[in-house]
């Protein structure tokens, strides 16, 4: 009987507690619903109802503008949204001709004969193609994953296929450069052949990654390659067995006089790593002058060409300028090396296969050092293109700058003309593909480039 019921104590007090404050909302409501619902307060709170209508019915059209998608005979209200909003027309003109392009989209999907082989992928991917080529620049372009897997394999320097830099000239595609000691160079494809066929398929309209892809294949197969060489005035077809490339970049040789041949084949990823190589051997045995063999060398990575640059140049010096366009001011790129071969006695070989950086190294030879250049008109892609990543794993190369020697010359379409035009006759281009090593008497540009460097040298 000592013992007090707590318990209950405690349930008696919360019981009345909640009963209060129940009270006290039931009392704070009605004040608080009193002093609002004055005639003040009812016009805003219909001002607040016909704004959130009016968003809830613009959600509404949206989201059936959204649903139209797939229904593109009903689209206009969208496709006038996207023309606005999105793609950012400025005229009257622009935003019909994206109707059209729907009107075209919906009778292919609808009313073609063979409307189910036509792919939502493949005709995106094709407009996607379309929208690039308006630029009329044969080295901007759409590339798939594939076509980026396809040109770091080639850039690393092995790939399966013919061996061939191909490249577009005057709305053609051609050989740029047959590679050193592939199938393309062992058959006899020659730089400046115009690749009309593969395997019979005709290649006008062709974009150069299209015909890559019709060209490269598994080691081992074949496939049939229809050019045109203005030489004969002729079509020639070469049936060619693919094989596995791999890409030497550089390498240097000795006359018995000790004259160094340096030729760099191209400017890709192993091009430094070689060239290091050739150089030590030229440092070792000290030649009497260096020919610096440039043909049929594509190009590759700006940076390969910069880094390289600074063995020839003093530090300091212009070896590149990129030009905008007046988009951006110009980029001066400098030498960073220690000139180790700015003073050696030097000519250099070009031909109609010299393109991008080796010709923007064959005419800051020319520009600073007073380098003669000996052989054929190169093949003139003065242009830098970038990679731009895009969504899905796709890529845009796309030309951004125009690249001049550091005298400001721009080679773009033109080339660089040689100081001495020797050109080689007919009935030695072939033998000149196909030889290994130093021969005079097969090579007349080579030879003419040693009857050069040794009056420079007396």
């Amino acid at each position: 009987m000592d013992m007090i019921n707590t318990d209950v104590v405690i349930k008696n007090d919360q019981a009345k507690t909640e009963n209060n404050t129940k009270r006290k909302f039931k009392i704070n409501f009605k004040t608080w619903a009193k002093k609002f619902f004055v005639k003040k307060n009812i016009i805003s709170l219909m001002v607040i109802f016909i704004l959130l209508l009016g968003l809830t019915q613009v959600s509404v059209n949206f989201g059936y503008q959204m649903g139209m998608v797939d229904s593109f005979k009903k689209q206009t209200q969208l496709n006038f949204w996207l023309s606005q909003n999105i793609l950012g027309f400025s005229n009257k003109k622009s935003e019909s001709d994206w109707y059209v392009f729907w009107d075209v989209w919906s009778k292919l999907k609808n009313e073609y004969v063979e409307r189910d082989l036509l792919t939502d992928e493949a005709l995106v991917e094709n407009a996607i193609r379309g929208i690039v080529a308006t630029t009329e620049d044969q080295f901007s372009e759409f590339l798939t994953y594939q076509d980026y897997e396809d040109l770091n394999g080639e850039l690393a320097g092995s790939f399966e296929g013919i061996g061939a830099e191909i490249g577009k000239r005057n709305g053609q595609v051609v050989i740029i450069a047959p590679l050193k000691n592939s199938p393309a160079a062992k058959i006899g494809l020659r730089a400046g052949d115009m690749i009309i066929e593969v395997d019979g398929k005709s290649t006008i309209d062709f974009s150069t990654t299209d015909v890559v892809k019709l060209i490269r294949g598994k080691k081992g197969t074949k496939v049939n390659v229809t050019v045109y060489r203005e030489s004969i005035a002729d079509k020639k077809t070469f049936e060619i067995v693919r094989d596995q490339i791999n890409i030497p970049s550089c390498d240097v040789e000795f006359t018995n006089d000790n004259v160094a041949v340096l030729r760099i084949y191209n400017f890709y990823d192993n091009l430094l790593s070689e060239f290091a190589t050739s150089l030590a051997t030229i440092k070792q045995k000290n030649p009497r002058g260096i020919i610096i063999d440039l043909r049929n060398n594509p190009g590759g990575y700006l940076d390969a060409y910069l880094e390289m640059a600074g063995h020839f140049f003093n530090k300091g010096e212009v070896v590149l300028i990129e030009d905008f366009n007046g988009k951006q001011e110009n980029v001066t790129e400098i030498s960073k090396g220690d000139g180790f071969l700015k003073n050696k006695k030097i000519v250099v070989l070009i031909n109609g296969g010299t393109a991008s950086a080796a010709e923007i190294l064959a005419g800051a030879l020319r520009d600073n050092n007073n380098v003669k250049i000996i052989g054929e008109q190169s093949f003139g892609k003065g242009s830098v293109q970038e990679l731009m990543p895009l969504r899905n794993n796709n890529f845009l190369k796309l030309t951004i700058a125009y690249w001049l020697t550091p005298k400001g010359t721009n080679i773009s379409k033109k080339g660089i003309t040689p100081d001495i035009e020797v050109k080689v006759p007919e009935e030695l281009i072939d033998a000149m593909g196909s030889y290994e090593g130093i021969d005079l008497a097969k090579d007349i540009q080579l030879k003419k480039a040693m009857e050069e460097l040794n009056k420079i040298i007396k």
